[in-house]
């Protein structure tokens, strides 16, 4: 860890406990006899600034990535889904993702869309990720603590955002080259945009974890 990122932690207190949403899917749950478990491929667990949480992910993201025979689950941060809302900011939402994806059988990937990417990449600071992904990240933390582990990280965007400042900031911490997607970054979980994205998202799993 980090001295900032000890620094951080030691001046926040500890964060109001919430009984948190867990949405997830695995292979067996789909009844496709043709799809069966990976064991050498990495869990998911995502996260998303939207106000509807887990749920956003429920009709499409979490069927593909258990049909590519992974474990993929997406928790509702505080305020979010079925989680009810408690004190705290962008840290106490990170420890929500950690606390979410301990649960998670086996090494996992975080996922963060929107503001979830900031929560996603403070949690990496604390959790040992098999890979980070963030998509259209929002609200970003000027400076993100380095992930433990040093694990792949997969920046991905929409077109009409991959010259923003923000994008350009988040791929300089990284030392990454966004990978771009057609359609809106606030489109991202049905449609034409959805399945290009989570395209691009799964192939590069593949060839990592």
């Amino acid at each position: 860890m980090s001295l900032i990122s000890w620094a951080r932690r030691a001046r926040t207190p500890e964060p109001v406990p919430v009984v948190r949403e867990i949405a997830y899917l695995e292979p067996a749950d789909l009844f496709d006899s043709e799809i069966k478990d990976d064991p050498e491929a990495s869990p998911v667990l995502c996260c998303t600034g939207d106000p509807a949480g887990a749920a956003a992910f429920n009709a499409l993201w979490l069927k593909r990535f258990a049909a590519s025979g992974r474990y993929a689950g997406a928790v509702s941060v505080r305020g979010q889904g079925g989680t009810p809302a408690a004190e705290g900011g962008v840290e106490a939402r990170a420890h929500d993702l950690v606390q979410a994806v301990v649960t998670v059988p086996r090494q996992a990937v975080l996922i963060g869309h929107r503001e979830g990417a900031a929560w996603a990449a403070l949690a990496a600071g604390r959790y040992p990720a098999s890979a980070l992904v963030l998509v259209s990240p929002r609200q970003f933390p000027k400076q993100p603590p380095k992930p433990v582990g040093g694990p792949p990280v997969l920046l991905v965007v929409a077109e009409s955002e991959s010259q923003s400042k923000e994008v350009q900031a988040v791929a300089d911490a990284y030392g990454v080259a966004p990978l771009t997607f057609a359609g809106s970054p606030d489109d991202v979980f049905k449609g034409v945009a959805a399945e290009g994205l989570l395209d691009a998202i799964l192939s590069w799993l593949a060839g990592k974890h």
